[in-house]
């Protein structure tokens, strides 16, 4: 819990990638979640949140735990803050996670097809379960969609992939 305040109150922390698997269960607190994986350093990323902004700032009002991840490195810290407040989603949830390697954290939001193409979106359930993966740019309409199908039917069966 100190952790999620953490999160929701100051700078961009940073943690290691060890915690990842904390992620999910920590920042969606039994709502459902989406987890947003970026980098400063990620053309397609810089292309995708001008047309993402309206829909993952419309999330939390929706009753939808939502976190952009950066997967920087710790010392670019302030250059991830400065991208968020660039387009302006810097009021969203954020954590820096410091995973030099892509497996152990596919491995812990649960899509190991994902080899750590940035960008990254994953929707999970309010119990935690993987629902949809968005691996590379997706649109605001797919990932309306998607949270769509986690706020209406809980009960959804197998994960998606695109």
């Amino acid at each position: 819990m100190v952790i999620l305040l953490a999160v929701l109150l100051s700078a961009m922390p940073v943690r290691p990638a060890a915690e990842a698997p904390r992620l999910v269960p920590e920042l969606g607190a039994g709502k459902p979640l989406v987890l947003h994986f970026w980098a400063t350093w990620c053309e397609a990323c810089k292309e995708e949140f001008p047309r993402l902004r309206p829909e993952l700032l419309g999330l939390p009002a929706r009753g939808v735990a939502v976190a952009l991840v950066s997967i920087d490195r710790p010392r670019d810290r302030r250059k991830a803050e400065k991208m968020l407040a660039r387009y302006r989603l810097e009021k969203l949830p954020a954590v820096l996670l410091d995973a030099p390697e892509p497996d152990p954290v596919a491995m812990s939001v649960g899509d190991p097809h994902w080899d750590g193409t940035l960008p990254a979106t994953f929707v999970f359930d309010a119990q935690g379960k993987l629902m949809r993966s968005f691996i590379g740019r997706t649109s605001a309409r797919s990932l309306e969609q998607a949270v769509r199908g986690v706020t209406s039917n809980p009960t959804a069966e197998a994960p998606t992939r695109r």
